[in-house]
């Protein structure tokens, strides 16, 4: 199957932060509690005049900006969000409209597993429809379906935005995608939501459940039709959904600290863009240590209940006569 190539990254984290100090003085709950279940210790939040097409124009023009692209030469603009801006028209639509460009433009909402099934579109479509370059925009603002007053949801959630540029030629540097799969287990339907103008709400048990199952058997998969062992991989990033979940996954799976990337304990819970955003930013810290032909490995979980992963090669070839 041809595939499109990774060549470009960018993300944007609110300056807001939102303490569990902060909680605690509107919710019955400790930093203790807090850090115990969840291990997160703060989370980024939006300004409330921010939307999520804001995010994800910032974290586009730093994609592009890190790239060398201009936004005019976007053939394609798809967003994987599930805090859109509003029922319609698309976020991608108020994205391009913001960056005053007119791609093909639409969303794609499989809740936390967005990134993985954003890519699989965008990645289709890139190499079916010959559209040369593609930017596929995970975006979130997570604080505007939050209850700030359940202390069972409000621990969890922050914004953030991230984006990457595709097209179908095979650069000198980014990332090669190797296989992508996905899978829905539809019966979780209802057990996580948000109903048109409420709040979020999740039977956290049932949530859990499926999560620590789904999240080792797409990772497995993927390795092992791949034949890439554990200890093959760079790094592993994983849907950002707490962080005792994430060490029960790496556990489970035989990820080790030094593989493991993540960001949830100091943004929360991000839905779609947790996944890349903390891929983006350990890229920017671990630059200059990667090499051509490093594996990565990104595990996503979602609401429906959808799965689903990608394996990523790193691309980095010396120009010619170096």
């Amino acid at each position: 199957m041809s595939r499109s190539y990774i060549v470009g990254t960018g993300f944007t984290l609110p300056d807001r932060v939102l303490t569990n100090a902060q909680l605690c003085d509107s919710v019955d709950t400790t930093d203790d509690w807090i850090v115990s279940h969840t291990g997160i210790l703060e989370r980024r939040l939006a300004d409330d005049d921010t939307n999520t097409s804001d995010l994800g124009v910032l974290a586009t023009a730093s994609a592009l900006e890190r790239t060398g692209w201009e936004a005019r030469e976007l053939d394609l603009l798809v967003c994987a969000t599930s805090t859109p801006d509003s029922l319609i028209p698309a976020t991608a639509s108020h994205i391009g409209k913001k960056m005053g460009i007119d791609p093909v433009a639409f969303d794609v909402n499989a809740a936390c597993s967005g990134f993985v099934y954003g890519l699989a579109v965008a990645d289709s479509l890139a190499t079916a429809m010959a559209y040369r370059r593609v930017a596929l925009v995970t975006a979130e603002k997570y604080s505007r379906v939050t209850d700030y007053s359940d202390r069972a949801t409000c621990i969890f959630f922050g914004d953030s935005a991230a984006t990457v540029l595709l097209q179908s030629e095979r650069p000198a540097r980014g990332f090669e995608i190797v296989d992508l799969i996905m899978e829905n287990r539809n019966e979780g339907a209802d057990a996580v939501k948000t109903p048109i103008g409420s709040t979020f709400r999740q039977d956290g048990r049932v949530v859990k459940e499926y999560a620590l199952h789904h999240f080792e058997k797409s990772a497995s998969e993927i390795l092992g039709r791949n034949g890439v062992a554990v200890g093959d991989l760079r790094a592993f990033c994983a849907h950002q959904a707490n962080m005792r979940v994430l060490e029960q996954v790496a556990a489970t799976v035989g990820i080790t600290p030094e593989q493991h990337w993540h960001n949830v304990d100091t943004c929360g819970n991000q839905g779609a863009a947790g996944v890349i955003t903390s891929f983006c930013s350990a890229l920017e810290r671990e630059e200059e240590r990667l090499a051509d032909g490093d594996l990565f490995l990104l595990t996503v979980f979602g609401s429906g209940f959808t799965t689903g992963s990608v394996l990523l090669r790193r691309i980095d070839e010396p120009a010619p006569g170096a």
